[in-house]
């Protein structure tokens, strides 16, 4: 969620003739390359019209950002990767009455490299976008065309508890589930003196998520887990030591694209422990 930043009480300290408008433009040109042209807009309650001519007046334009609109249309293996993390991390806008059809792809700060590698490869000319309040990082893709594919492979608005397995080609499985745990899983390593071991962790708020998931993973692998439930909404798959290094062996296998710092807990797991 975008940071709303309160207006000053006292208006009139702004400037003596036009207090709003000066502050406006205040606003306008120190947020213009953090804050989008429609979230400068919601914080000063004001029309996007109003932000662009504004912002012109200060010699800020605006660019139309372009994006591979036909990325989602052809599956590979990189494709199927970032759908598995959009299905993580991802959200789709949807406001027929505005007008506005968007994409969200959020990270977190030590995972800002790796959203700026998944915007080059959509070809996004829009730049990530900080947010202070959860010190997050923001692909905001503005495009009707990949919203309404991403609606057909299942991405709606507010998917959380209601995400559904797309409909993945088996080829391209194993990347789709690589992209979901690095948005929504954890691998880890646990270098202890007796008995050390590997562990991969894959939540989600949709029940019928987690259990097509556990399935396909059976399917491929012949491994199991147990389905947890933490909190009302939140769904675990767990696997340990043996299991859980053959499905990081099977998802790591000849993959493009992949979160570091969650590979290196792995390769930790394959390397001898030093004594």
């Amino acid at each position: 969620m975008s940071k709303v930043i309160d207006r000053p009480q006292n208006l009139e300290l702004v400037s003596s003739e036009h207090p709003f408008k000066e502050y406006c433009r205040e606003f306008i040109k120190i947020h213009f390359y953090q804050l989008s042209q429609r979230e400068i807009a919601r914080n000063l309650k004001i029309g996007k019209t109003t932000v662009n001519r504004w912002a012109k007046f200060l010699g800020l334009v605006f660019k139309k950002h372009t994006v591979d609109e036909d990325y989602f249309d052809h599956w590979s293996s990189k494709m199927a990767y970032i759908l598995g993390y959009i299905c993580a991390d991802g959200n789709i806008a949807w406001d027929t009455q505005r007008g506005y059809q968007s994409l969200t792809i959020t990270a977190s700060m030590k995972d800002k490299a790796h959203l700026e590698r998944i915007r080059k490869i959509l070809k996004s000319s829009k730049t990530l976008l900080y947010s202070p309040s959860t010190k997050s990082y923001r692909l905001i893709v503005n495009n009707r065309k990949i919203c309404l594919r991403l609606m057909n492979l299942g991405i709606f608005p507010k998917k959380s508890l209601i995400l559904k397995f797309p409909k993945v080609p088996k080829k391209y499985i194993k990347d789709f589930v690589r992209g979901y745990i690095d948005g929504d899983g954890s691998l880890k390593y646990f270098a202890r003196k007796r008995s050390p071991y590997f562990e991969i962790m894959i939540c989600s708020g949709s029940k019928s998520f987690i259990m097509t998931l556990n399935d396909k993973i059976y399917q491929n692998l012949a491994i199991k887990s147990k389905i947890f439930q933490a909190g009302a909404n939140c769904y675990i798959l767990r696997y340990c030591c043996s299991r859980g290094r053959k499905l990081a062996e099977w998802m790591y296998n000849q993959s493009e694209i992949y979160l570091i710092r969650k590979f290196s807990q792995y390769e930790k797991a394959l390397c001898p422990r030093k004594e």
